[in-house]
């Protein structure tokens, strides 16, 4: 068996864990979860997310850990060395190819949004926000993303810290902050989470996010939930490959990726009853908005006694989020670039950091330069036009490549892959589960009913259903 780059694994099961956990706490968790889940039924929601969680994201997340243990490398080359043993086309590695590039595009436009979190992190705790209402904290919002120069400067604030932390070896890099980080991360939601109990609107939230009304589940939910089942673990994109080739053959990994769900899901959760209980407490309805972060909360921790402190806390863990996450997605670039070119670790952190920071000037301008200049893409069948992309900008063109089809069709790939190339004896006597009749069911999953859900995901994410 090959081993992975300069030799190096986790240090324990626990460590793999922490780590993995940290890849999947994206911004997401923060800005979009707590309100879909309530206005989508609350439990009744949860209850389809936690049904695909275990039907798409379990399998599936299961699925690329293994290719990284088996493989032991970069995600083309994990592919090429194991389709080379099961003599099967050498061009499987096209999908390790595709998860490094969409999640090359997906850090570029990613971090330009960790860089406002930097930047609302730094100004809270200056108090650049205390006594501003709603109006004020939207308008000093517009003027910031309108402003290239300020967003270029957060923005590459945000990428040297990626540099800084990634370019060290991985025991005393990534290991090493993850370790500090993710428990940081959640020892500061939980005193978030103990100081919203007290407030006026915690019942509210509770009731608005897990009270289940199945009167508000609307036609489109299940595909939310099974949007959000993928979405949210980093699947298709390489970074669990890769952190799964650094995993010890002694750790289930079974046990070790339903651990990393659970952590998700709980996180998920109490960010959700935290954000929405303060936003209930000040009278406001919780919107399903990307920017609503950064438009509306500062205002709201202003009615808080020491409303500055907490929302530095809340936006501090903004960037931990970001930058766990952005280490995974970078992850992969970093350690092909060691592989195929034999490149030192911090001369190819360095140069995927340079190509995401150019890469992600698009985005920047975006906001700015080009704000309301957009592309239309659109597919041509007769006379009839399909418009997949309509007045989009280099921002949304850069997502929707990347996260809407590329994402999703490594997914699939990696899925029918591990399904029906990797022998299931091998698949058996890796993954570590408790019994052959927990092996049978995830089996039955990878095989059909997990690809049929990517599918499905692939289909909507193009806007054909």
């Amino acid at each position: 068996m090959s081993r992975s780059i300069d030799g190096f694994q986790w240090r324990s099961q626990s460590t793999f864990i922490l780590v993995a956990a940290g890849a999947t706490l994206s911004l997401n968790d923060f800005l979009t979860f707590p309100v879909l889940v309530g206005q989508n039924g609350g439990s009744a929601f949860l209850l389809l997310y936690l049904l695909f969680l275990a039907m798409l994201g379990l399998p599936l997340l299961m699925a690329e850990l293994l290719l990284g243990r088996l493989g032991r490398s970069d995600p083309p080359r994990s592919f090429e060395i194991l389709a080379s043993q099961q003599k099967s086309s050498v061009y499987w590695k096209t999908a390790g190819f595709f998860s490094l590039l969409a999640a090359f595009l997906i850090v570029s436009t990613f971090s330009v949004i960790a860089g406002w979190s930097l930047s609302y992190f730094i100004k809270s705790g200056l108090g650049i926000y205390s006594g501003l209402t709603v109006d004020g904290v939207s308008r000093l919002f517009s003027e910031f993303i309108l402003d290239t120069e300020r967003m270029m400067l957060w923005y590459t604030l945000f990428i040297l810290l990626l540099i800084s932390v990634s370019a060290q070896q991985l025991s005393s890099g990534i290991q090493r902050f993850s370790l500090l980080l993710v428990p940081g991360m959640m020892l500061l939601l939980a005193i978030g989470f103990c100081g919203t109990i007290f407030l006026p609107g915690f019942e509210q939230s509770v009731e608005f996010l897990l009270h289940a009304d199945f009167s508000r589940l609307g036609d489109d939910a299940p595909l939310l939930a099974l949007q959000r089942a993928f979405y949210t673990l980093a699947l298709g994109l390489g970074a669990m490959m890769v952190y799964g080739s650094y995993l010890p053959a002694k750790c289930s990994i079974g046990y070790s990726a339903l651990l990393v769900i659970v952590i998700d899901l709980l996180f998920s959760i109490f960010i959700g009853l935290s954000i929405n209980a303060l936003t209930f407490s000040a009278g406001i309805v919780p919107g399903l908005d990307s920017h609503y972060a950064y438009r509306i909360l500062p205002a709201v921790f202003n009615r808080l006694d020491s409303g500055a402190l907490f929302a530095a806390l809340f936006f501090l863990m903004l960037v931990i989020a970001a930058l766990t996450t952005s280490m995974a997605l970078m992850e992969g670039q970093v350690s092909y670039l060691q592989r195929r070119f034999l490149f030192t670790r911090l001369k190819s952190v360095v140069l995927v950091g340079i190509c995401i920071w150019i890469a992600g000037f698009g985005s920047v301008v975006s906001y700015s330069v080009w704000n309301g200049e957009g592309f239309t893409i659109a597919l041509f069948f007769g006379d009839d036009a399909i418009r997949i992309v309509n007045n989009a900008s280099i921002h949304d063109i850069m997502m929707f490549v990347s996260s809407r089809i590329m994402q999703p069709l490594a997914a699939l790939f990696i899925c029918l892959f591990v399904a029906w190339v990797i022998p299931r004896e091998t698949s058996y006597a890796e993954l570590g589960l408790s019994g052959k009749y927990s092996y049978e069911i995830w089996n039955l999953m990878i095989r059909y009913i997990t690809p049929v859900l990517l599918m499905i995901v692939v289909l909507s994410s193009i806007g054909i259903i």
